[in-house]
């Protein structure tokens, strides 16, 4: 990480071209889909847009004010080492790819779980309780409460149709 008297300004100002390019990009490829099912994504990529170019000015206009010294010893991020950067960058792709392949309670259980830890939280049991708690409430309110089926990813659906586990 770069810190000189500013702070994290490269790292802040990378993050904020990259969210920037992102949400330009969901309003831009939302374009060329039928009206109702763009709206979602025009809005979450407009409001998108719109936080992340606040956010950079407010970047701008505060990086003089900053100065290296207000950050204290307790303070989290100036004991930020690389596995911790690496897992607060990697985490929501890494969530996003297990989702994909193996569902929401698999790939939901393995981030509560995972992320934390690797982020240096010491308190496992209460870690444990809050993963397993949220997911199995999560898991029930999805199907029965809101009648939304929760994905089983490209693995789940595979072994459903494998073990003959779907009902006909």
């Amino acid at each position: 990480m770069s810190t000189d008297s500013r702070g994290y300004w490269r790292e802040e100002f990378s993050l904020i071209a990259i969210l920037l390019v992102f949400f330009v990009g969901i309003v831009a490829l939302s374009y060329h889909i039928p009206f109702d099912a763009r709206l979602f994504p025009l809005v979450i990529g407009s409001a998108g847009t719109l936080l992340t170019l606040a956010i950079a000015i407010e970047q701008m206009r505060g990086r003089g004010a900053r100065d290296a010294a207000t950050v204290d010893d307790d303070d989290p991020a100036a004991k930020a080492d690389w596995p911790r950067y690496a897992t607060a960058l990697f985490a929501a792709p890494a969530f996003g790819l297990m989702f994909w392949l193996v569902g929401f309670v698999v790939a939901s259980l393995a981030a509560m779980l995972l992320i934390p830890v690797l982020m240096g939280y010491t308190n496992r049991r209460q870690l444990v309780v809050t993963a397993l708690l949220t997911v199995a409430i999560l898991a029930l309110i999805g199907p029965y409460l809101l009648n939304v089926d929760l994905p089983h990813g490209l693995v789940g659906d595979w072994l459903i149709d494998k073990l003959a586990l779907r009902a006909s």
